[in-house]
Formats: C-alpha cells, sequence, structure tokens
C-alpha cells in the first residue's frame, strides 16, 4: 500500500512542480519589477502598513485561484489512477485531500516567505500581513470543497442547497474576522487565531474528511446515485435541448422531414435556448435595474430599453451563428457530421431542410428578445400611453406605439438574420482557413479605414483624405456587390437555388434600395455630400448581404458535404 501511495506521490509532485513553480516565481517577481519602475520613476511605493494590508486581499484572491488551478490539474491525472489501486477508499481519500493541501501550504508558505525577505519588515504578520489565519482557512476550505465535490457527484436537491449554505456560511466567516467590530467598521488585519477559531476551523475539516472519505467510497463502489428529483430534471433539461422523449414515438413523413428534425434536435434547438432564451432573460432584467438611468421620462427610458436591446440582439445573433454554425461539422471540422453527410437527398433538398431550421432559429431567437424588451415597455412605458382625459388620443398613442414597434421588430430581425445567417454561411463551409480568411479580411478592411482616417489626414491635407475615403467605401461596395452576384450565378448553374428565387432576391433588394436612395439620399452638391453618398452606396452593398444566405448557404453545404 506504501509503494503504491508513493510512486503516485511522486507523479503528482512530478505533475505539479512545473506550474507551482512559474505560479511562486510570478507571484514574486512582477510585484518586485513594479516596485523597481516605480523607484526609478521617482514615484512613492505604498509602503505604509494601511495602504500594504489593502494589497493582501488581492493577493489571496489571485494566489488562491492560481494554487487551486494547480493543484487540480494535478489531481486530475492522478485521480482516475488511485481509484484502481488496491486499496481501501478512505486511505485514497485522505491522499488526494493531504496531496492538494499540503502542496498549496507550501506554495503559500514559499511565497510569504519571499514577500518578507524582499518587502516586509519584522511587524509585517502582527501589522498588516497575516498568515496563520488565511492558510488554516484555506486548508478547511480545500478539504470542504472535495468534500463537496465528491458528495454532488451523486447530486440532489437538499445536497445542492446544503453545498451552496456552507460555502457562503465559510466565506462570510472568512470575511467576518477582518471586521470583529461589524461590518460598518473598518477592516483589520486577522493577525492572531484563537482557540475558539482553531477548535471550529479543526472540526469543519474533521467534518468535511469524513463526508468525504464516505462519498468517495460510494463514488468507487458505484453505490452513489443521484435523486430521482434531479433525475427527472435532468431528463426534462435533456428533452427540452434535444426535442427528444423517450415516451414520445414520431411518425416521419419523408427523408427531409427526418434530416430536418434532428438537426433541430441536433443543434438549433440548443441556439434558440441559449441565445434567444437567455439574452431575452438579460435583456430584461437589465432593463428592469437600468431603468433609472435612462432617465424618467417614456422617450428617454424607451431609448434606452432599445439601446440595451441591440447591443445583446446583435451578440446574441452572433452567438446562434456560432452554435448552428459549428453544428455541421464533426470535432476538428476534418469532416461533416455522419448523419448530415449521408442523408439521402439532393443538394438542394439537403440545403432546403436545413435553411428552413436555419429560418426558424433566427426567428425564434429574435422573437425571445424581442419578448424581454416588451415586457418592459408594457410595465414601465405602455401607462404613460394611457394617461389622458380624451379617449381619442388615447387610441392614437397606443396606434402610433404598436406600429412603430412593429416597423422596429421588423428592422431588428434582418439585422439578426443578416448576422446570424451570413456566420453560419461561413462556418457550413467547413473549412477553417476559410474562417480565418474571413475574419482577417473583416479586420483588414478595418484596418485599412483607420489607417486612412489616422495617418492621411497627418500626412496630407483634408480633401485628399476624403477623396480616399470614397474610394475606399466604393471599393468596398463594389467587392461586396460582385461576390453576392457570383455567388447567386454560381448557385443558380449548379441547380443549388431556383432561378425564381434569384429574380425574387434581386427585386426586393432594388424596392428596398430606391426606398432607401427616396428617403435619405443628400443632394450630391458639395464633397461632403458626395462622401455621404458613397457612405450610402456601402451600406446599400451591406443591405445586399442580408439577401446572400440564399446562395451562400447552399454552396457551404455542398462544399462542405462534398469534400
Amino acid at each position: 500500500m506504501s509503494s503504491a501511495l508513493i510512486s503516485t506521490t511522486k507523479s503528482f509532485c512530478k505533475r505539479a512542480w512545473p506550474g507551482a513553480s512559474i505560479a511562486v516565481a510570478a507571484l514574486v517577481v512582477v510585484p518586485l519589477m513594479i516596485r523597481i519602475l516605480m523607484r526609478l520613476q521617482g514615484d512613492r511605493v505604498p509602503y505604509t502598513d494601511q495602504e500594504i494590508f489593502n494589497l493582501h486581499f488581492t493577493y489571496l484572491g489571485i494566489s488562491w485561484v492560481i494554487f487551486l488551478t494547480i493543484t487540480v490539474r494535478a489531481l486530475a491525472g492522478s485521480q482516475k489512477y488511485c481509484r484502481g489501486l488496491p486499496i481501501s477508499s478512505r486511505a485514497i481519500a485522505t491522499w488526494l485531500m493531504l496531496a492538494m493541501v499540503g502542496l498549496v501550504v507550501v506554495l503559500q508558505l514559499a511565497t510569504n516567505g519571499a514577500y518578507r525577505a524582499l518587502f516586509f519588515d519584522e511587524r509585517w504578520l502582527s501589522d498588516y500581513w497575516p498568515v496563520s489565519g488565511p492558510v488554516l482557512f484555506l486548508v478547511t476550505l480545500i478539504l470542504t470543497g472535495h468534500a463537496i465535490f465528491w458528495t454532488l457527484n451523486a447530486p440532489s436537491y437538499t445536497r445542492i442547497i446544503l453545498s451552496v449554505g456552507i460555502v457562503v456560511a465559510l466565506f462570510w466567516w472568512f470575511v467576518s474576522r477582518y471586521f470583529p467590530h461589524g461590518f460598518q467598521a473598518e477592516a483589520v488585519p486577522w493577525s492572531h487565531v484563537t482557540l475558539g477559531e482553531f477548535v471550529l476551523m479543526q472540526l469543519v475539516s474533521l467534518a468535511a474528511w469524513y463526508q468525504g472519505t464516505r462519498a468517495f467510497a460510494g463514488i468507487r463502489s458505484g453505490t452513489a446515485v443521484p435523486s430521482s428529483q434531479w433525475i427527472g430534471t435532468r431528463d426534462w433539461y435533456h428533452s427540452l435541448i434535444t426535442g427528444t422523449s423517450s415516451s414520445r414515438h414520431t411518425t416521419l413523413e419523408s427523408h427531409r422531414a427526418a434530416l430536418a428534425r434532428l438537426h433541430w434536435r441536433d443543434s438549433c434547438q440548443r441556439a434558440v435556448i441559449l441565445g434567444g432564451g437567455l439574452f431575452g432573460i438579460a435583456v430584461l432584467v437589465l432593463n428592469t435595474v437600468m431603468r433609472k438611468e435612462f432617465g424618467a421620462g417614456p422617450i428617454q427610458m424607451s431609448n434606452g430599453f432599445v439601446q440595451i436591446y441591440l447591443m445583446f440582439s446583435i451578440i446574441a445573433a452572433l452567438v446562434v451563428g456560432l452554435i448552428v454554425g459549428e453544428g455541421t461539422c464533426g470535432p476538428g471540422r476534418t469532416e461533416m457530421k455522419g448523419f448530415l453527410a449521408v442523408a439521402p437527398l439532393s443538394d438542394r433538398d439537403f440545403a432546403g431542410a436545413l435553411f428552413r431550421n436555419l429560418f426558424k432559429t433566427v426567428l425564434y431567437s429574435s422573437l425571445l428578445i424581442q419578448a424581454g424588451l416588451m415586457l418592459n415597455m408594457l410595465i414601465y412605458v405602455a401607462p404613460w400611453l394611457l394617461q389622458g382625459e380624451q379617449i381619442s388620443m388615447v387610441a392614437y398613442r397606443m396606434l402610433m406605439f404598436w406600429l412603430g414597434d412593429a416597423v422596429y421588430f421588423l428592422c431588428s430581425l434582418a439585422l439578426f438574420w443578416a448576422i446570424a445567417a451570413n456566420v453560419i454561411s461561413v462556418f457550413w463551409t467547413g473549412r477553417s482557413w476559410f474562417y480565418f480568411l474571413v475574419i482577417g479580411s473583416i479586420f483588414g478592411c478595418f484596418g485599412l479605414f483607420v489607417f486612412i482616417g489616422y495617418f492621411t489626414d497627418r500626412v496630407s491635407d483634408s480633401q485628399n483624405f476624403g477623396y480616399l475615403l470614397m474610394a475606399f467605401f466604393l471599393l468596398l461596395a463594389f467587392l461586396i456587390c460582385v461576390g453576392v452576384v457570383t455567388a447567386f450565378i454560381t448557385a443558380c448553374r449548379r441547380g443549388l437555388t431556383k432561378v425564381s428565387t434569384a429574380g425574387i432576391v434581386g427585386g426586393l433588394w432594388l424596392v428596398g434600395s430606391l426606398a432607401a436612395i427616396w428617403l435619405k439620399f443628400p443632394a450630391p452638391t458639395e464633397r461632403d455630400a458626395m462622401l455621404t453618398i458613397c457612405l450610402y452606396v456601402f451600406l446599400l452593398s451591406l443591405y445586399a448581404l442580408a439577401y446572400a444566405p440564399f446562395a451562400t448557404i447552399p454552396l457551404a453545404l455542398s462544399w462542405n458535404r462534398h469534400r
């Protein structure tokens, strides 16, 4: 037994010492370099007791996170090996706990010893840098963490609630040691550990050790199982994410319907829940919390709500695009997922099934985020619309409110679609080099714009700067339009997109462009107006990207499917 534990300890130390050495060196060298730089620049080094004590909490947070991460990673490689040793479960669990405790304590003492030699005087332990109390608490925290981790391998609602309560109570007790006169008073160093505090920490550590060894023994023997309520909740969540249920049998009408259903369960439903549901809740909560910051009037409040909604909507579109886009390829993007690659469908039917799922995903996600915004509007803005004695005025306000909201919904849905669909069309190609090419092109164009705006204005007159911006916007608009037209021509030639679809898309883009020109284009009388026209032409080319997925998505899927 002893030889097995000794070999395991050597393996654990071999895994841990590189990261531990780097961590201690970083925690010592970085403050030392900052101190040297401050002295070279003539700045005053924060050397009063109170200033150093304020840095103590920062050190505790950083060092605990780093040291615990290193030990957990080292134990991860040893724990699986330890379970197969011909040793009692109590001995294995005790060794795992003591190995982590011993390494963390050694790293803490080494770091604090270096601080004493380089930064502090002989009063450090009593006046501004306590060590014994935080180290003893860290030992208790590690043992408790092991017990909670092994206990929650067989989760139940009671165990989760108790675990959360224990962790909160531990940290509350630890913070209260620095506030012996109440939290309203100033913090003081926890310089001396009283007998009661020491006994309390030892009792908690002993209880954590006992519970941890029992839980580990249950895991090792296979007798630890989740509660029936937890199993039911897990099955419900699985059915919500994947759309499957063991008690429901579905009759599929065709191969295309079967493929669409399986693809929806595989990636689209998860994208709706994460990209639509969570971000809709975030919009609702953040608008509710920040409504007073936007202003007291309904107009100011509505503008604030809309700004938060737009920000989260753009982020959600990117998230939906990433989740759905990565759902067609396996790990490493070496090939398309098996159930998609072997589907007995033509490329057009295959793309049609996935494109329909894409549209449903975008629509449902945008509706969920819109629901969060609408709840804020109904609760905080709609009561203002009902004020007034004349029924006609109230009806007019409500009519204008709902018409404006409908227009805004359509515009935001179009923006959500343009972002998510184009991101998905890039990811559905299945080529990593193509991802990086598109991302690099976007950053390259942005860098070129910054270069033109920052440097040209300093080496030449502003007139040349305006001409370069005009050329920049027109060139980008030309490249985008050529790319979209080429995509539609290629898709039509390969039979992936109908010619009638391309004609309808072109007609919609032309009608929208003419409407924008009639409403917003300035008269070309001055050079600034010409620059604005070039900018609008560029925006119209971006508007064409909203229709590009009708051609780029079938091309991307065909390219990915036949590689």
